[in-house]
């Protein structure tokens, strides 16, 4: 039986070098291409978020309108009732009058849509080495929404020692509750109201000179938060189509 041996020669130093770059290329690309992956799903996702934030931010903007024409709203209320009380009790109307009582005291706490924004903090976005503008603009409008705040904090706290404590000077029960009913039940007859002190008339109108003050001040601070929202989206729709 004839058996065959296979010689097995040395490899030359120029093969081991070989081998060892092609090794080094096919790491090295491997790396590189991982890298590339990861970056394009970083970009994809920024986008994303970042389109999110443009959306809160327009959200925003549709509570904005609510709240500035809500506050007008209430503004002539506070109005109304103001030039009511100057009249003799004997020539206010009641449902006129118990009407403008029970809407006084309304109000709403506006509510960022601000959780994409947040997401979009942490995880540096907004950096101002990125994009300065883009983050003054978002801090800018972050200073007049907590400026708000404080303001509907204001509000409630005026309103409680109001209704808690004064109310009970400026209306009959009986009548405050009927007025006060969804839907508003029509009051039994409608001119004259129990008489208000004078100093109870003074203090209600302070109150009311008071509140429409903070409500103009409040629609001046939305109309900031509505030209930094609407420039915060711009800024983004200009970065993610770049």
């Amino acid at each position: 039986m004839e058996v065959h041996h296979h010689s097995h020669h040395p490899k030359s130093w120029k093969e081991y070098v070989q081998e060892f770059l092609m090794l080094f290329a096919a790491v090295t690309l491997g790396f590189f291409a991982e890298n590339l992956r990861e970056r394009i799903s970083e970009n994809a996702n920024k986008k994303e978020i970042m389109e999110s934030v443009a959306y809160d931010f327009q959200k925003d903007i549709s509570h904005m309108n609510f709240h500035k024409n809500f506050n007008l709203r209430r503004i002539k209320v506070c109005d109304s009732l103001n030039n009511l009380v100057k009249l003799p009790a004997s020539q206010i109307e009641q449902q006129l009058y118990y009407r403008l009582m029970v809407e006084m005291p309304h109000t709403y706490l506006f509510t960022s849509s601000n959780k994409s924004r947040m997401e979009a903090e942490a995880k540096g976005y907004f950096s101002r080495r990125e994009n300065k503008e883009l983050a003054d603009a978002i801090a800018k409008y972050d200073f007049y929404l907590s400026e708000l705040v404080e303001l509907f904090k204001t509000d409630v706290n005026t309103l409680s020692s109001f209704i808690d404590y004064k109310v009970v000077h400026y209306v009959n029960p009986d009548l405050f509750e009927k007025a006060a009913r969804i839907p508003t039940k029509n009051l039994p007859y409608k001119m004259g109201i129990d008489e208000i002190k004078k100093e109870d008339v003074k203090e209600l109108r302070v109150l009311l000179a008071n509140k429409t003050t903070l409500l103009d001040h409040a629609n001046i601070v939305l109309d900031s938060m509505h030209f930094y929202a609407n420039k915060s989206i711009q800024l983004i729709e200009k970065q993610v189509k770049e």
